[in-house]
């Protein structure tokens, strides 16, 4: 397991303290949580995985997407001084909203969920739905959230109800206002425009809390692109850059009442490495889920120190001499140099794992977790940051990765695409 510096006192060893009575109490155009009536600003992770690793960097809530195994999560959470944002899956076509049996089920769903979990110490808030206004911006589904936000409200006095949207839609904002008035706060996943997502919820007439749902590095679909329209990742240092940046920004402003941050595990999205403050495991490469330099800063943003150990600093990859942006065409077969420039904070010997992916056809975003694309030849590992690289044969876009071991469990990560004509 990646180190941390000292444990952080969120709650007893012995699992959360008190009954968990959540409110949102506003004073002037300002929103606290409170749970047990003591501030209580959400540090939270989208993500169950290594919950020992977020307890001690300063971690104090944990969200999931869906209610499948509800129990399990507020026990595990519970025992790890954490509280939980439940999710409720609701759909994003409209046309689900109209179907009595669909409709049916999610009201059972619930009711069940009243019957089993709305008195567990680790519930924080209930959240219907994730992103549903990208399809389901509907008075039909928003009047079905307000049936579920009132079914809630009417068994359970000591939960906040809210519902997530992508981004700060103004729109969606409005209609919640007019069809679902019975929510206490909205979720907001946010990326790029999460500096301003206050002044844009200010936009429109919602008036009430938020709570950012999910927010990371740069989505691949604001990404800058290359000429042929594949998404430039940042280097896994750079991601620690923007993610002190924008927390720096956003955190402890305006109706905000916290966070949680994407994501702390691994997952497929565009690349491998794109959204995961954690690598895969992966015994080819000799990879074995190290946390990567996302984690570092935000144990700092968390408990005020930085791990004992962190994580190296990618900087930069480059490809025959180009980086990402360079647009790098190279001819079938061709002999060229990559290299990764990095620095580890505290000198640690590196070690660097190669490969090359062909990259994906079509950009994914509609965040489904994705395949591993095939890889084109034999991963190369060794303790130079520089490799000799044959170009594959067949034409097309691929993708090479660098993942760069200090040894002691952490990890830094670039990628260049490019083009072989």
């Amino acid at each position: 397991m990646p180190s941390v510096g000292p444990m952080v006192p969120v709650c007893p060893t012995t699992g959360l303290a008190g009954a968990g009575q959540v409110a949102i109490v506003k004073s002037g155009a300002m929103f606290t949580l409170t749970r047990d009536g003591a501030p209580y600003y959400i540090k939270g992770i989208a993500g169950s995985a290594n919950l020992a690793l977020a307890q001690q960097a300063g971690v104090n809530s944990t969200r999931s997407y869906s209610s499948g195994n509800a129990a399990r999560l507020l026990d595990s959470a519970k025992s790890h001084c954490m509280t939980v944002m439940l999710g409720v899956d609701l759909s994003q076509n409209p046309a689900d909203y109209a179907n009595s049996t669909w409709t049916s089920g999610k009201v059972t769903e619930v009711t069940n969920l009243l019957a089993t979990v709305k008195s567990h110490p680790a519930l924080l808030v209930w959240a219907l739905g994730n992103e549903i206004n990208l399809g389901a911006d509907t008075q039909t589904a928003w009047a079905f959230v307000e049936q579920l936000s009132q079914m809630i409200h009417a068994q359970d006095t000591n939960h906040p109800v809210i519902s997530v949207l992508a981004g700060a839609d103004v729109t969606a904002l409005n209609h919640i206002v007019t069809w679902a008035p019975s929510l206490d706060a909205v979720g907001a996943n946010s990326y790029a425009p999460i500096v301003h997502l206050n002044t844009d919820v200010d936009s429109s007439n919602f008036s009430k809390a938020v709570i950012v749902t999910e927010w990371g590095p740069t989505g691949a679909w604001e990404s800058p692109m290359t000429s042929w329209a594949r998404p430039i990742e940042d280097t896994s240092g750079a991601k620690m850059r923007v993610f002190k940046t924008r927390y720096d920004t956003f955190a402890h402003t305006g109706r905000i009442l916290g966070d949680y941050v994407f994501l702390w595990g691994q997952k497929i999205e565009t690349t491998p490495t794109w959204y995961g403050m954690f690598l895969e495991t992966s015994a080819d490469l000799g990879l074995a889920g190290e946390s990567l330099p996302t984690v570092d800063t935000m144990t700092l943003e968390w408990s005020g120190a930085y791990p004992v150990n962190r994580a190296p600093d990618v900087t930069a990859l480059t490809l025959d001499g180009k980086a990402a942006a360079d647009n790098v065409t190279l001819s079938a077969g061709q002999s060229v140099q990559a290299q990764v420039t990095v620095s580890d904070p505290e000198g640690d010997s590196l070690s660097y794992a190669w490969e090359i992916l062909q990259d994906p056809a079509q950009v994914n975003t509609n965040g489904v977790a994705q395949m591993r694309e095939p890889r084109v030849g034999t991963p190369q590992k060794g303790t130079s940051p520089t490799l000799s690289v044959t170009l594959p044969s067949p034409p097309g876009q691929y993708r090479l990765f660098v993942y760069v071991l200090d040894g002691k469990g952490h990890a830094g990560t670039a990628n260049i695409p490019f083009l072989v004509q």
